[in-house]
């Protein structure tokens, strides 16, 4: 083969593995997309879901502690729980059960865990801690949309948990600590979300604790029913206390096992008076 030969192989082959790019890349490069048309197929299918799924129960796995230097996290308290969601045309009930509480990783006394539970679920009140059933789409709702700036970035560089993904950033125009920034990962194929990394668009700043960062995250999966719902929360912190300077913080939560429209009763969300 002469040299004039081989360069036209090397063309020809070059060519092909153009055509044949990768989806996110080929995604990537495609021009004409309308954000606004985007956001309404997303809320679409939100509303979709929402309409189709009435009510979750998890097995719930919380661990809690901190994060090391190097990035490995240390666990100091776990525990197992049982969490029910039920999704009502204008707001979200949320109720969990505390069945486990492991301390340094011995499990301690059904009195330890109620005592720490009631601790927990009274903080969760005061500090109004979100939780899975947080309307995170808010911000492209109708109704909030002018307390925000959506901004959208394009098809995610990287896959989003093995999806092709849309990415928007969104920023408030207010800094309240009701209102948040975060940006949202919605798969290219479905229009569902898969991640958003949310942070409060202002920090609490509380009498003998002041919030210096807090970084969530809510990953979410496809179940064999088609339904996307929450997977794992994680959040990160930093802040000061009235005693001590650069406290960190860091917990996450698995949610396995989804029994979905079980008919869970309103009762059990009295339980927590939520």
């Amino acid at each position: 083969m002469n040299a004039k030969m081989l360069l036209v192989l090397v063309f020809l082959l070059s060519a092909f593995v153009g055509l044949k790019a990768p989806p996110a890349l080929a995604a990537q490069n495609q021009a004409g997309i309308d954000p606004e048309a985007l956001i309404g197929r997303i809320l679409a299918i939100e509303e979709k879901q929402r309409l189709e799924v009435t009510d979750v129960i998890f097995d719930a796995e919380y661990m809690e502690g901190k994060k090391e230097d190097d990035g490995s996290f240390k666990e100091e308290k776990r525990f197992v729980k049982k969490v029910y969601v039920k999704y009502l045309p204008d707001t979200t009930w949320y109720h969990e059960e505390f069945l486990e509480y492991y301390k340094d990783g011995k499990l301690q006394t059904l009195e330890e865990r109620d005592k720490e539970a009631a601790k927990r679920i009274e903080k969760k009140k005061k500090r109004k801690t979100r939780d899975i059933s947080y309307p995170v789409l808010s911000p492209f709702y109708p109704d909030h949309r002018a307390q925000y700036t959506i901004t959208y970035e394009g098809v995610a560089v990287e896959k989003i948990n093995g999806s092709v993904c849309h990415h928007f950033s969104v920023r408030s125009k207010e800094k309240q600590s009701d209102l948040i920034d975060g940006d949202y990962y919605f798969e290219a194929e479905s229009f569902h979300l898969v991640r958003v990394d949310f942070s409060p668009a202002k920090l609490a700043k509380k009498t003998m604790f002041k919030l210096k960062q807090l970084k969530m995250s809510i990953l979410y999966a496809l179940t064999p029913d088609g339904f996307w719902i929450p997977r794992q929360y994680d959040v990160e912190g930093k802040g000061n206390t009235a005693f001590f300077f650069g406290v960190k913080f860091a917990s996450t939560e698995y949610y396995r096992n989804p029994r979905i429209n079980s008919g869970i009763k309103a009762v059990v969300f009295e339980a927590n008076d939520d």
